[in-house]
């Protein structure tokens, strides 16, 4: 086996370790009229996800471990696109948090999301362009419907931001620091 072979599989095998951690924290959160999306276990007892998944008072989630739940709607910025859902079913991973300010253009990410065949998914990109003040993280991945409100993390797992939409062709998340500062809004912060 040559170098290159040896860089390549310890690339990938980094990559797979990765977003079996991501797997973890993400939830498949089940709305009104069956429609789902993807949360984040973001602190015990409590899943981030979008505005537009969290769309009644009630979700029904399921955890990686196929543990499943009722998550209670607590938070909700429509303009923002988030949602904080309450839970109090135990579990026992949440998400390790990276602040989206300190990216740079062409660091690698992935996407985890739940699509509708129920499958946990994954797929990777790059970042497109740094932050500069915005909520809204523009990254070259490819999502599929189930993918909103799961986590958006870089290469050693630490979640940058929530998915949200697809602006052809780039994925589009909302960035950590953003929902940090709609938490505290909602009293929902750690120091709250």
């Amino acid at each position: 086996m040559n170098r290159n072979s040896q860089v390549g599989i310890s690339l990938s095998a980094a990559v797979s370790k990765v977003a079996a951690g991501m797997r973890e924290i993400t939830v498949k959160v089940g709305g009104s009229k069956g429609r789902h999306g993807s949360g984040t276990i973001w602190r015990p007892g409590l899943i981030v996800t979008n505005a537009h998944v969290a769309n009644s008072q009630v979700h029904n989630l399921e955890f990686a471990t196929g543990m499943r739940a009722p998550g209670w709607l607590v938070a909700r910025d429509r303009k923002l696109d988030l949602a904080a859902l309450a839970v109090s079913a135990p579990f026992g991973h949440i998400a390790a948090i990276r602040s989206a300010s300190e990216l740079r253009a062409g660091e690698m990410v992935l996407a985890r999301g739940s699509p509708s065949d129920g499958h946990g998914s994954v797929t990777t990109g790059i970042v497109h362009c740094p932050v500069s003040n915005s909520p809204w993280l523009l990254a070259d991945i490819r999502s599929a419907p189930g993918y909103s409100g799961g986590p958006l993390a870089e290469t050693s797992g630490a979640v940058i931001g929530i998915n949200t939409m697809i602006v052809e062709p780039l994925g589009c998340a909302i960035t950590s620091d953003a929902l940090e500062e709609f938490l505290s809004r909602f009293h929902l912060s750690e120091d709250a």
